[in-house]
């Protein structure tokens, strides 16, 4: 498949909860900035952080340009290379006369993944569960809980449905935003009716699986994943602005973000992501997913073997996938860089990094309502960026 048609069911696939909006009239709010102390290497032009070299400022046309045409009402975004900052900044407004900043906290969507599925490595690796273990093991009461393995949950091979994607969850969502779910209400939804396909014979995402690991783990560890999550990912990589309470409530400054997908403009910043949990629901800013995706791409969480079993293309053949192209354990390999571009309601992201080359990058979008709030724009931004800096890995058109 052309990489074209590969990124095309990224964008669809990889969005958390979304739906199709209703028109909204155009507004006119231009964007205002406030002065930001920039980076070590980093100088304030053009409203942004950036190094003085050509890179930095075609990145920046590159931004300001999506973020003029697509109508944003903000967009933050992060480029690094060997760890230090060649773009930082952000542009328009979290709230009406509020300029977003890139220190702005926000929930993350799939970018929790990469996350939760290395805890659950780490796990593996501890000796407490195998990636052989049939999920029957402490759920035996799913149907095909029998055929299903750990690896399978991982690799999303275990033919489960995406609860996302399945109208009696959006419709029960959509009347109270702010409930509280419970995740085995959810996992039922998402394994009614069984595997789509005989589990290990094919590839489709589904957020149900990780929401099924989540409940592994804490049977098996007897600890909550938020608390996995703070004690083994964010306290050792020093991701002191990330939290996985689930519970919406965002450390200061907050991004905000807005939709009308029940038919009327609102701030969904705070409706209750219980629903994504460890599935989607960290909330961070761009400093610290940063310092993850670098974490992610050097190993630095896992043994050798077992980074090299979470980079592995176990999927290829599978579904759209191939050796250069494929779902990995917690993320997407596409041509070299590890990606992931969530969307979810009020927010669209891209985040990635591709570690022979030293780069990563991050970028989350709010959408305004003279924009199209059903267009990925972060992830348009993502490929972009690429052709600019790894022009031989380049994911853009």
């Amino acid at each position: 498949m052309r990489l074209r048609g590969v990124l095309a069911i990224v964008a669809l696939l990889l969005v958390g909860c979304t739906a199709e909006p209703a028109p909204s009239p155009p507004t006119t709010s231009p964007p205002t900035q406030v002065a930001a102390e920039c980076p070590t290497g980093t100088t304030m032009r053009e409203e942004l952080c950036l190094t003085d070299d050509l890179i930095a400022d075609e990145l920046s046309d590159i931004l300001h340009s999506q973020f003029t045409d697509a109508q944003l009402n903000a967009v933050i975004a992060g480029v690094w290379h060997n760890g230090e900052p060649v773009l930082v900044g952000a542009l328009g407004e979290s709230m009406t006369g509020v300029p977003a900043t890139a220190d702005m906290h926000h929930v993350l969507g799939n970018l929790t993944t990469p996350m939760f599925m290395t805890v659950v490595l780490q796990q593996i690796e501890a000796g407490a569960l195998s990636l052989d273990d049939p999920l029957s093991t402490w759920l035996p009461e799913l149907p095909a809980a029998d055929q299903v393995t750990i690896d399978m949950l991982l690799h999303h091979t275990s033919g489960y449905r995406h609860y996302t994607e399945i109208q009696s969850f959006l419709d029960e969502l959509w009347a109270d935003p702010f409930q509280q779910w419970a995740i085995m209400d959810i996992i039922d939804i998402g394994v009614a009716g069984g595997p789509v396909f005989t589990p290990g014979t094919d590839w489709l995402f589904s957020d149900t699986n990780n929401l099924i690991l989540q409940q592994v783990i804490e049977q098996v560890t007897g600890r909550p994943a938020g608390e996995l999550l703070q004690e083994d990912i964010f306290d050792p990589l020093g991701m002191d602005d990330s939290t996985a309470a689930f519970d919406a409530n965002w450390p200061s400054p907050v991004l905000h973000g807005y939709s009308d997908e029940r038919g009327v403009w609102e701030d969904v910043t705070n409706w209750s992501p219980t629903w994504a949990s460890a599935a989607g629901a960290i909330g961070s800013n761009q400093e610290d997913v940063r310092v993850f995706l670098d974490a992610l791409g050097d190993g630095s969480l896992l043994s050798p073997e077992f980074h090299d079993l979470q980079f592995a293309p176990s999927t290829a053949g599978l579904g759209p996938w191939t050796d250069e192209q494929y779902w990995a354990m917690g993320f997407l390999q596409l041509d070299g860089w590890v990606f992931l571009n969530p969307g979810l309601s009020g927010y669209y992201g891209a985040g990635g990094t591709i570690p022979e080359e030293g780069w990563t990058m991050v970028v989350y979008t709010t959408a305004s309502q003279a924009g199209d709030q059903s267009v990925p724009v972060a992830t348009d931004i993502f490929r972009q960026f690429t052709g600019v800096v790894t022009p031989e890995n380049s994911l853009a058109e």
